[in-house]
């Protein structure tokens, strides 16, 4: 019998552009999440052509209803008039210049006015960078070396050291210590061991699929206030999707830092790192310094983004069509005695599938492509997701499950 390869189930169109990435581009592909060969799905297109509101078509014209957001930076949803307008009308202006622009100042100013917890911000180019840069801050004002972390932050060194070859020296596993989300035995083990050499616990606030854990991050919190530790959010996903405030304002706990980039400019390359200014100020005794991280067209979208957030019910919807999506499809497994429930917050609800289900969650993910519901492990939903569109998701689900029993 013929073992299939990816490109069998392929259109002739995307096996043709497919291979020739495979020739020119590592994986074929800039981002590891977007690798065709990953989590192989047999309908998933491996290319998107274009994308508007919370529809994308592939290079074949397919049409799909939304629910990986880029990633999660598409909050307000694809080519969001008002932020692309703001962007045309600073590309007359000019991208880069010779000194600092005026939007660096007023972009500045318009996220820490709508995070409100923050002293100062600076700017980088990806969610990696930014955690990194919190990273370094920490160790700079504390002279510490050690760090404890929690959740995905990145392919930095200090991030990455749980791959098989990483291309990282060993002798930085000695430094980093991490625990499970919502773990507050391990939170306290590595903080009654370690807890004067630690320079940051640099932690997401939220792992998706799983429960918040408010006494996890209090309990942290307390750990660092005790041994002068920074307190680090790694806000990538949950930055502007929780809340304007992202995680200190949903959870009530203020961390040292936070890092951004998914949701801070609707997916125009921006990210920042934010924080008290007492820690901010290490900037004054190292360094941090990037060409790019100044760009005027992603600080402009981020500054027009930020009044949106501020003007309109962004994430009053996202919750809204996140419950609906949850309960409705929820209601679908009990309805087909599906093993399945969703889990997690309605900013981005997971399936959870019965430890023994088998290959289910494979086949009704093809199920769901070939029907035109771009699936995800988190669904994310966005501020142009209407109700329309969530039950025709729900209705969808229906019939790729009766496909798939």
């Amino acid at each position: 019998m013929k073992t299939l390869t990816p490109t069998d189930s392929m259109s002739p169109a995307h096996r043709e552009l497919y291979e020739r990435a495979l020739r020119r581009i590592p994986w074929g592909t800039q981002t590891n999440a977007k690798r065709y060969d990953n989590d192989f799905i047999p309908s998933r297109p491996p290319f998107i052509q274009q994308a508007k509101g919370c529809r994308m078509w592939d290079v074949d014209g397919k049409e799909y209803i939304d629910y990986r957001a880029a990633l999660g930076p598409i909050v307000l949803g694809y080519r969001y008039d008002e932020v692309d307008a703001a962007v045309r009308e600073q590309i007359q202006l000019g991208v880069l210049f010779s000194m600092a622009s005026p939007l660096e100042v007023e972009t500045a100013e318009a996220i820490l006015e709508t995070v409100q917890w923050a002293d100062k911000i600076r700017f980088m180019k990806t969610g990696n960078d930014a955690n990194a840069c919190c990273l370094r801050l920490a160790r700079s004002r504390t002279g510490r070396e050690h760090m404890l972390t929690s959740g995905y932050h990145g392919y930095m060194d200090w991030f990455s050291l749980a791959w098989p070859k990483p291309g990282i020296p060993l002798a930085l596993n000695d430094f980093v210590h991490e625990v499970p989300y919502g773990n507050l035995e391990a939170v306290e083990r590595v903080f009654d061991r370690h807890g004067d050499q630690l320079a940051a616990a640099q932690v997401v606030p939220v792992e998706w699929g799983q429960p918040p854990s408010k006494p996890y991050l209090r309990k942290l919190r307390e750990k660092c206030d005790e041994y002068g530790v920074a307190l680090v959010f790694d806000e990538v996903l949950t930055g502007f999707r929780l809340g304007k405030g992202g995680a200190p304002e949903f959870f009530g706990v203020v961390p040292d830092f936070s890092a951004y980039a998914k949701g801070i400019s609707n997916g125009y390359s921006l990210a920042a790192y934010a924080g008290k200014a007492e820690w901010m100020d290490a900037l004054d005794e190292t360094i941090i310094t990037t060409t790019y991280a100044g760009d005027t067209l992603s600080l402009a979208a981020g500054k027009k983004v930020m009044e949106i957030y501020n003007r309109e019910p962004v994430h009053e919807h996202l919750v809204a069509m996140g419950e609906r999506l949850n309960q409705g499809f929820d209601e679908v497994f009990q309805q087909t005695d599906f093993p399945a429930r969703m889990g997690g917050l309605p900013h981005a609800g997971a399936i959870h599938f019965d430890p023994d289900s088998g290959d289910l969650r494979q086949r009704l993910f093809d199920q769901l492509y070939s029907r035109g519901i771009f699936a995800n492990e988190q669904w994310f939903v966005t501020y142009t997701h209407q109700a329309s569109d969530i039950d025709e998701t729900i209705g969808t689900l229906h019939q790729s499950i009766k496909a798939v029993l």
